[in-house]
């Protein structure tokens, strides 16, 4: 079953997205997610290129999605994330059974924290979630 997710309004279409994951798949589903929205999405694959788009465009992002991996790279992440721009909605996804990772991503600033595997209409619900301004990207 194939569902659609309604665009962004006009003044929403400059809607910006960090995301920071080395995984491919998930990648693509937060592709999946956004597509047609008019989302800008800024992928970072090291916590270096992560923190770099967030110190050159901490104003115009909207929410920054953070896959966490095994090392709990993300964490560092997001607890810098969160110092910076602690006004950032911050999603963070994690292993399944990861109870830790969960928790500590809630302890370090993530608003949201769903598990893998994730689904597009579930992230998109989840993002829609983060910003209450932005209801139009739930799935219709």
């Amino acid at each position: 079953m194939k569902s659609r997710l309604a665009p962004l309004p006009l003044p929403r279409l400059a809607r910006v997205v960090l995301l920071y994951t080395r995984d491919d798949d998930f990648q693509s589903i937060v592709r999946q997610a956004l597509w047609d929205t008019g989302t800008i999405l800024l992928i970072a694959r090291t916590v270096e290129e992560a923190l770099q788009i967030v110190c050159r465009r901490k104003r115009e992002l909207d929410v920054a999605i953070m896959a966490f991996d095994e090392d709990c790279r993300a964490i560092t992440l997001l607890r810098a994330v969160h110092g910076c721009c602690e006004q950032l909605p911050t999603l963070a996804v994690v292993d399944k059974d990861s109870e830790q990772a969960r928790a500590l991503a809630y302890a370090n600033g993530a608003r949201f924290c769903l598990r893998k595997p994730v689904s597009p209409v579930e992230l998109a619900n989840a993002i829609a979630d983060l910003e209450p301004t932005a209801p139009q990207l739930a799935v219709a």
